[in-house]
């Protein structure tokens, strides 16, 4: 086959070598590059196949109609083999060639029903959906299979903003205290009132009032008095913090994040974007530091469907090392985190400058001038770079250069709000109980 070298093929990126609804009967084997099998008029990815890889076997064998597409990630050299060709060989090569791919074929199957058994056990543990089978697994390559794939785009959002059942609620004392700051008369004293019989809550607050962090003097024994040293922000960013961990201190396996990361990470954000807001003269660090608290709540209601597509994601981290989170869930899912957290936010009716810093906290280029979005950018970035706190799944990182222009900060600055943002950490993490 391969001495005809008349069946060689090259695709520039973005070339399509196969159309979805199409008959031709073409196989294809990769030998240089990567395709996307994508599906639907969005181009919905289900799978990357890279050199080696097999592909449009199913209507090479089966005369059905293709029901994906193929387009090239990079430039692509394959090797074309359609009927006419195949016919050409002797009889014996033609039932070589068949015996290997129904042995590719098999593994497939077989690799499939063991990922299946794992989601399976997985979500009998506590998913709040029930695994649905499919004929086809996204993260197998046969691109012919005629049975639906797990929803993605606008279907998957209708599906989770419908289901509001599933979407966590705002704890009670986060509301309270995000009404109470509103009002700029709201004193320490009148925060203190709201936890007074929350134990769990004065104990900790207590324990990081007395911690080497905040070095006040004398022993803090009520929390009166913590309430007076702290002052209206800082304790409602305190109060906030320990209220929200019941939210963000779950485990989530579909984003690899242990019990208590994303909780970590999330009040290293905050306190690094409202260190950089108060830096630049901004009158609303509270506000800032909502935003980083919540920045990452869209992982919450994603983490089930993210584990349901495991096979692609890892797939998808494997080949494309250069890609943000983001990018492979709106390749895989259809849509980010962002937007999610975003619509989570106005379902607690939490301001709009929140909700849309949030959403546009990966790309604030998108979000023009709006001040929110570059601050929680930059504190999202550099904390991660920092190593401040876990952020599950490794995904490469990337910086939108517009924000260093939109939020002019002197690098020692900058520095200064990361390491404050360490120390809050450690302090808060160390002197309150796990979440």
């Amino acid at each position: 086959m391969v001495s005809d070298d008349a069946h060689f093929r090259v695709y520039n990126p973005g070339e399509m070598l196969i159309r979805q609804g199409h008959s031709d009967q073409s196989l294809f084997i990769i030998l240089t590059g990567t395709v996307n099998i994508t599906e639907g008029a969005g181009g919905t990815i289900l799978a990357v196949l890279k050199a080696g890889d097999i592909f449009g076997e199913m209507a090479f064998l089966t005369d059905t109609r293709r029901t994906a597409s193929v387009v090239a990630r990079e430039s692509v050299i394959a090797l074309k083999l359609d009927r006419v060709l195949f016919e050409q060989l002797t009889p014996e090569i033609r039932e070589k060639f068949k015996d290997k791919i129904i042995e590719k074929m098999v593994a497939r199957l077989d690799a499939a029903n063991k990922e299946m058994s794992r989601l399976n056990a997985a979500l009998s543990a506590g998913s709040p959906e029930p695994f649905k089978p499919v004929g086809r697994h996204p993260g197998l390559s046969i691109t012919d299979s005629p049975e639906p794939l797990l929803e993605s785009g606008r279907e998957l959002v209708r599906k989770i903003i419908s289901n509001t059942a599933a979407l966590p609620a705002m704890p009670e004392v986060m509301i309270k205290v995000q009404q109470m700051v509103k009002n700029p008369a709201t004193s320490p004293a009148q925060l203190a009132k709201i936890i007074e019989i929350d134990s769990a809550m004065v104990t900790g607050i207590l324990r990081v009032a007395n911690s080497a962090y905040y070095g006040f003097r004398g022993k803090v024994a009520t929390i009166q008095h913590a309430s007076a040293l702290f002052g209206t922000r800082r304790l409602a960013e305190l109060i906030t913090a320990i209220s929200a961990g019941g939210v963000l201190g779950k485990s989530m396996d579909g984003y690899g994040l242990k019990a208590g990361d994303m909780w970590c990470h999330s009040i290293a954000v905050a306190c690094a974007a409202s260190e950089i807001s108060a830096a630049v003269g901004s009158d609303s660090p509270d506000i800032a530091y909502m935003a980083g608290l919540l920045h990452d709540m869209g992982k919450i209601i994603l983490d089930p469907y993210v584990r349901e597509r495991k096979v692609l994601f890892d797939n998808y981290t494997a080949t494309h090392p250069k890609k943000t989170l983001q990018e492979a869930e709106r390749d895989i899912l259809g849509f980010d985190h962002a937007v999610i957290a975003a619509i989570l936010c106005e379902n607690w009716n939490l301001p709009r400058s929140i909700s849309f810093g949030i959403r546009h906290h990966h790309q604030p280029s998108s979000a023009g001038d709006h001040q929110l979005s570059h601050i929680v950018h930059l504190a999202d970035y550099f904390t991660i770079q920092a190593g401040v706190g876990a952020t599950g799944t490794a995904f490469y990182q990337e910086l939108d250069e517009s924000s260093r222009s939109l939020v002019t900060l002197d690098p020692d600055t900058l520095n200064a709000a990361v390491e404050k943002a360490r120390q809050y950490v450690e302090n808060l993490a160390g002197q309150v109980s796990s979440p």
